[in-house]
C-alpha cells in the first residue's frame, strides 16, 4: 500500500517538473524594427505573435493545450491572409510551415502523453526564426535599394 502511495507522489512530482520545464524556454526574438514597422498593419501576424507569448504564462497541462489549439487557429488564419508585398515570398511561408509542424508536434505529444518539453522548444526556436526571417528580408531589401542606387 505505502508504494502505491509513493507512486502516485511521483507522477505528480514528475507533471510538476514538466510544467516548470516550460518556464526555462529560449527567449523570444522579435523581428528589427524596420520589419515591425511593416508588420504592425499585418493583424493576423498580431494576432499569431500575441497568442505566442502566451506559451510562456502556462502553469498546467490544460493551459498548454489550450495555447496549442489557439495558434493552430491563428497559424491557420496567418496562412489564409494577404501577406505584405514585401513578406510574400517562399523563404517566409516557408518558415511560416515549419513553426506550424512543431505547433502540431506539440499536440500531438500532448494527444500520446508524451513530455512536450522538446517540442516546444522546437516551437520556439521555430518561431524566433520566422521573426528572424522578416528582419533579413527587410535587411536584403535595403542593401539592394543602396546598391543599386549607387
Amino acid at each position: 500500500m505505502s508504494c502505491k502511495d509513493e507512486k502516485s507522489t511521483g507522477e505528480k512530482d514528475q507533471a510538476f517538473t514538466n510544467l516548470l520545464d516550460l518556464k526555462k524556454l529560449p527567449k523570444k526574438v522579435s523581428p528589427s524594427s524596420g520589419a515591425t514597422e511593416v508588420l504592425k498593419d499585418w493583424t493576423e501576424y498580431n494576432s499569431l505573435n500575441t497568442a505566442f507569448n502566451a506559451i510562456y504564462n502556462c502553469e498546467t497541462d490544460d493551459d498548454l493545450i489550450i495555447v496549442v489549439e489557439d495558434l493552430i487557429e491563428k497559424e491557420k488564419l496567418l496562412s489564409k491572409s494577404e501577406y505584405p508585398e514585401v513578406f510574400d515570398m517562399s523563404d517566409i511561408k516557408s518558415r511560416q510551415k515549419v513553426f506550424r509542424t512543431y505547433v502540431l508536434k506539440i499536440k500531438m505529444n500532448k494527444n500520446f502523453n508524451i513530455n512536450p518539453r522538446e517540442a516546444v522548444i522546437e516551437m520556439v526556436d521555430a518561431f524566433n526564426a520566422y521573426n528572424n526571417q522578416f528582419s533579413v528580408v527587410i535587411n536584403r531589401n535595403i542593401h539592394s535599394k543602396i546598391l543599386f542606387d549607387e
